[in-house]
């Protein structure tokens, strides 16, 4: 049985440094299979069109071999989930209440090769003063393998969860590391399978670069406050159809069995918006982004080559002066930083981003007007197509 974990001394120290470790808040079985389960689910999502992929990833800074894979309640999910909030319950329950809701469920995989995140914090400190209140957020990062320095270890700054580092912070020149942090104590979260760090979202961390070559794998549960409103900053990581769910049901190990709702399946209802997401570009600028991609994205990433794949494939079919692609595209390789105002500077792409910038402007008008002719796009069913099958 895992070991239950001393609430009150976890308490104190989350509140204090603004992250906490539960040791053995999982069974090293149960994340053993949660980790096959996910690395399965991962091989059939990268199968998958760009367009359908971006509803189940969730947002991640430095995307480059490094994903975040939303989950469904699959028996390998609720079996951890429910050790991690009986084990750890009592302290979430100490910090954001018997109430808080699940806002994020997902596995964040970082392969080798994928470089250190710039330092950040997922939301911003907001006080007394705030006009509206706002919850608090708590995320509890499980290692489902062993994770060692070389791994790329989840790096934290104890104490700069606080108004004063904030403030400080907020004055600092926009960086990737900020000059502050670089005199202040800093530790990795060197974890065995089964391990949580428990971090206040206010926090500020990164995701360090994995110089090995195994994939490091942590499971992502966060909870936020039922009182006030929801921070902002936060991707709220969360597979769309999941039931609400809340810390005391979870504690109460209900979800053993998972419910048989059909819309859980891993890939079920992919691309449930009403219509397709995309965007014309010139051919102007679509030939020399197309030259961009294959020259800056890696040939192992998965995801950067199914983007310049299908960049290519519009490329090839496209008419005289223009080219369909997904927006997902365009999405993908702005996080990259194929694309962004870092680029604007170089008079060889800023004409090329001006024209991209200009029509996804015009994709987005004309989804406008759709939507106002029409109306919201029509909830997904009640039964949805079972998922694609694994890979042989």
């Amino acid at each position: 049985m895992y070991m239950e974990a001393p609430a009150s001394s976890l308490s104190a120290t989350l509140e204090r440094d603004g992250f906490a470790y539960g040791r053995g808040a999982a069974l090293a079985a149960s994340c053993e299979r949660l980790r096959a389960h996910a690395d399965e689910a991962l091989a059939r999502v990268l199968d998958l069109d760009l367009d359908a992929q971006r509803d189940l990833f969730g947002e991640i800074r430095t995307p480059l071999y490094r994903r975040d894979l939303k989950l469904s309640l699959a028996p390998a999910v609720t079996q951890v989930l429910c050790e991690v909030a009986q084990a750890l319950g009592e302290s979430l329950q100490a910090a954001v209440g018997a109430a808080a809701n699940l806002c994020e469920l997902s596995v964040i995989s970082s392969d080798p090769g994928a470089e250190a995140q710039p330092t950040h914090c997922d939301t911003s400190y907001q006080g007394a003063a705030a006009d509206v209140a706002i919850g608090r957020l708590v995320s509890v990062f499980v290692a489902l393998q062993d994770i060692t320095a070389e791994m790329g270890p989840t790096q934290v700054w104890p104490r700069t969860h606080g108004s004063e580092e904030h403030s400080l912070l907020s004055l600092q020149p926009k960086s990737d590391f900020p000059a502050v942090l670089r005199d202040r104590p800093t530790e990795l979260a060197l974890l065995r399978t089964g391990d949580a760090l428990l971090m206040d979202s206010r926090l500020w961390h990164r995701g360090g670069a994995n110089k090995s070559r195994s994939r490091r794998s942590l499971l992502v549960l966060s909870f936020v406050s039922s009182e006030g409103g929801r921070p902002a900053g936060s991707t709220y990581s969360l597979l769309s159809g999941l039931p609400p769910l809340d810390l005391a049901r979870l504690r109460s190990g209900a979800l053993t069995t998972p419910p048989p709702h059909p819309t859980l399946c891993l890939a079920g209802r992919v691309g449930a918006r009403a219509r397709a997401r995309s965007v014309v570009l010139p051919l102007r600028a679509a030939v020399p982004l197309l030259d961009l991609a294959e020259r800056g994205l890696p040939e192992e990433e998965p995801v950067a080559q199914r983007c310049v794949r299908t960049l290519r494939e519009a490329v090839g079919a496209a008419g005289a002066s223009a080219v369909l692609v997904p927006a997902a595209l365009i999405h993908h390789l702005a996080s990259f930083r194929l694309l962004g105002p870092h680029l604007r500077a170089s008079s060889r792409w800023r004409s090329m981003q001006a024209d991209i910038e200009a029509a996804i402007a015009a994709a987005e008008e004309e989804e406008g007007e759709e939507e106002e002719e029409t109306g919201p796009p029509t909830p997904p069913p009640t039964s949805s197509p079972p998922p694609p099958s694994p890979r042989s």
